[in-house]
């Protein structure tokens, strides 16, 4: 029986019918007359339960059955009032903090030889500019070390080097190398590095080679896409020539370290992005490389013009999706393996396939997806010492700053960041996608502070991009998706 009106989200794929259950995180397939009832039900502003019950008594027998048979497993359950956002780990946050880091980013510089247009060092964002401040090699050994101590239930380990462009302080790194071998010994350690690749050096490759390094190279394209934004500075001259001819000097003196290289590319939203994709499926020497695609962050520009985007950008990006998905159901398309839209099937399987979803309904705390565990999957930690929950939020602002090497993790700070949606809570609790929401501190972060409004202000974009994302994922699933 259903007098009451459920707290449920109705879509419509391709006139099959479907009902997200926000209470369980579930996805229903159902009838037309469940849908047309429920429909009716969530639509009017008021209804009283005596009316609920009237509209549920004319429904079919089979209607009727279903229902109570998804009520009776959890779904269609009304809204619950009593809830409390509150993350459920903000009680072990500190114990995750002691023995089980895994992954630690260390900015050696914020210098960089490049001045590419979109990086958020460039001067067109918010707070951030490349300077010439770079890490000490006491700060670097210091935060190795940090890590090591607090790292001891891990079984593997990853050290980052990232910039700036940190290939500028090389012989920094291979310190760096050499005393993280020497006081991991014994545990799975593993290197990596995220670089614009124009100053390797024979020695530098055969350095990371021997060291086992997992090398990203930032390629956003051919030609006249790469030297588009990725310049050098001081000369405005592009990159690309630079990029290929270090690519050739790898797969000419250490042709097994290719297999170690993948590709970060920034897609312009102003770009051929079909131009791109052919690039990195056909042209010789990246074709076998994987390739992982990402828009240029629009988050925190000075000047919000600066992100107008033609209408012709998103017809051609969504049909190089659609080939993505495509192919990932039927393999139709042959050769279309390492696709620059890959990210699309990655963020679908993460968000949709991973999620949680339950059995009963919670009835006391909850809390809305997007927010990682500060620092514990991807610490970053700065040219000072500062330490961060990673490499892409603006560690100019002190809100976002979860510590440092000296003094440790500020707990406080650390909950604070991981329940950043409490700033939000009373609109969150009314959103029909708050389980699957995207939204972390990043977002926001405004002039130092964690800001509602700033926060607030992605909210439609984000909802329409998860409905968008069950309906890709229920066709995706429907034609026999490997991936998700």
């Amino acid at each position: 029986m259903l007098d009451y009106v459920p707290y449920i989200h109705l879509i419509e794929v391709y006139n099959e019918k479907y009902l997200y259950d926000v209470n369980t995180n579930g996805i229903i397939h159902i009838s037309d007359e469940i849908y047309d009832f429920l429909k009716n039900l969530i639509s009017k502003i008021s209804i009283t339960g005596e009316q609920i019950e009237k509209e549920y008594d004319g429904l079919s027998e089979e209607c009727k059955s279903d229902i109570d048979l998804l009520i009776k497993n959890g779904f269609l359950c009304d809204k619950n009032e009593n809830i409390i956002f509150r993350h459920p780990e903000t009680d072990r946050l500190e114990e995750f903090y002691k023995t089980n880091l895994n992954m630690m980013t260390l900015q050696v510089t914020q210098n960089c030889n490049l001045r590419c247009k979109y990086c958020v060092y460039s001067g067109s964002y918010v707070n951030r500019t490349h300077m010439n401040k770079r890490m000490s090699a006491e700060t670097a050994f210091a935060a190795v070390k940090f890590f090591y101590d607090h790292s001891l239930n891990s079984d593997s380990v990853t050290i980052g080097f990232y910039g700036g462009e940190p290939l500028l302080e090389y012989e920094l790194i291979k310190k760096c190398v050499a005393y993280a071998e020497e006081i991991f010994a014994g545990k799975k350690l593993s290197f990596n590095m995220t670089s614009n690749a124009t100053l390797l050096t024979e020695d530098s490759i055969k350095f990371l080679a021997e060291h086992d390094f997992n090398l990203t190279i930032s390629l956003d394209g051919p030609a006249n896409i790469q030297n588009k934004n990725r310049i050098f500075a001081g000369s405005n001259r592009g990159t690309y020539e630079t990029v290929m001819e270090k690519l050739e000097l790898v797969k000419k003196i250490y042709p097994a370290f290719m297999k170690k290289i993948s590709f970060n590319a920034v897609i312009d939203l102003k770009q051929d992005v079909s131009c791109t994709s052919e690039f990195f499926m056909s042209y010789d020497l990246v074709k076998e490389i994987g390739v992982s695609g990402n828009y240029v962050d629009v988050n925190n520009l000075k000047e919000p013009g600066q992100d107008d985007v033609p209408p012709e950008f998103y017809a051609n990006s969504n049909y190089e999706v659609f080939k993505v998905y495509l192919n990932s159901c039927t393999n139709l398309l042959k050769g279309y393996n390492a696709s620059l839209y890959n990210f699309h099937i990655a963020s679908l399987h993460n968000q949709m396939a991973e999620r949680n979803v339950y059995n009963r309904r919670n009835s006391c705390y909850d809390c809305p997806g997007g927010q990682c565990l500060p620092g514990i999957q991807r610490l970053f930690v700065n040219v000072d010492g500062r330490m961060f929950p990673c490499e892409r939020v603006n560690e100019a602002s002190d809100i976002l700053c979860i510590g440092n090497i000296q003094d440790g993790f500020d707990i406080k700070k650390a909950k604070n960041l991981l329940n950043v949606a409490k700033i939000s809570e009373e609109e969150c609790k009314k959103c029909w996608c708050y389980k699957l929401c995207e939204l972390c501190c990043g977002k926001a972060e405004n002039n130092g502070e964690l800001d509602k409004g700033k926060r607030l202000s992605f909210c439609k974009t984000s909802r329409y991009s998860i409905e968008e994302n069950i309906k890709n994922y229920i066709t995706l699933k429907k034609y026999g998706c490997r991936t998700v």
